[in-house]
């Protein structure tokens, strides 16, 4: 198989890899267990940052990333029962999966970067692997989806977000959007967002903004530079979801969330505008109501 020097690709075998990386996935993966998706991602420049090469693998049971680096390929693994929850950052070009996962008692993780021409593979393998942390709740039709009385209000560039990256297959139970909170001074101290509650995950999607190539030449021409839209996508198992409490802190709302896996556990904090405590906390509160993935 010909390698794609620019983007990322599927592999459909593990002898389809470029050396170094066929050696180690030889070496790392378990011997017989099978193979679902194979991603090689080139290595990736990002103004001044070089990435390097990667290949994600998800078998049967869990996951593999393999990355290049002078001393040779270093490999990070796990079985899904110890994956916390995934991350996907998607701004301009740049693409990077982070996958947190547990090992000996902490909180680790593992970040692949790649262009994001081919980003359709990361999301494949980010819809394996929430299948194999919960398969009790996958594959649901997707008539049963309803998700238009909880987006059409939202805002164009959110509403895009959550219907682009939502988990396929699952019903939708809450939702909810918020503005970016700014200060006196108009410093940002949070950025848009919005949660989204699914029978098998919660989703947040936190807006990032960057500005285009040709900014520099709008500016010169006294015209505004061209935000461009992004986000980041975090994706968490309700399977993983031990704790969690709305307050407020500083005039600020926030949502903290314990997640917790066989070999550890991890907290992540949501903030939004102190205005929307009450909807973030009816949103948690139709997913108690809901019944728990861990009794279907």
């Amino acid at each position: 198989m010909e390698i794609d020097t620019r983007f990322p690709m599927k592999l459909d075998t593990v002898s389809d890899a470029p050396e170094p990386f066929r050696g180690a996935l030889e070496q790392s993966l378990p011997p017989g267990e099978p193979i679902r998706l194979l991603v090689h991602a080139p290595a990736f420049s990002s103004g001044e940052e070089r990435s390097p090469a990667t290949v994600l693998g998800v078998t049967k049971n869990g996951w593999l990333v393999a990355s290049d680096s002078e001393g040779g390929v270093t490999v990070d693994k796990s079985d899904f029962s110890d994956i916390l929850f995934l991350e996907l950052t998607s701004v301009l070009l740049l693409g990077q999966l982070r996958i947190f996962f547990a090992a000996q008692g902490k909180s680790n993780s593992v970040t692949i970067k790649f262009e994001t021409v081919e980003d359709e593979l990361y999301r494949d393998a980010i819809d394996l692997m929430l299948t194999g942390v919960d398969p009790a709740l996958t594959g649901l039709a997707e008539k049963d989806r309803n998700e238009a009385p909880i987006f059409q209000s939202w805002p164009m560039k959110i509403r895009n977000e959550a219907q682009r990256y939502s988990p396929r297959g699952q019903r939708f139970l809450a939702g909810i959007h918020w503005a970016a909170i700014y200060g006196e001074s108009e410093q940002q101290h949070a950025p848009a967002g919005a949660l989204l509650i699914t029978e098998r995950e919660l989703v947040v999607i936190v807006e990032e903004k960057a500005f285009s190539a040709e900014s520099s030449q709008e500016v010169l021409s006294e015209e505004e530079p061209k935000e461009i839209f992004g986000g980041i996508i975090t994706f968490i198992p309700r399977v993983r979801l031990k704790d969690f409490h709305v307050s407020r802190q500083g005039g600020l709302g926030v949502l903290a969330l314990q997640m917790r896996a066989a070999h550890g556990e991890e907290k992540l904090e949501i903030h939004f505008p102190s205005d929307d405590e009450k909807a973030v906390s009816a949103a948690m509160g139709q997913m108690l109501l809901s019944r728990s993935p861990e009794k279907q």
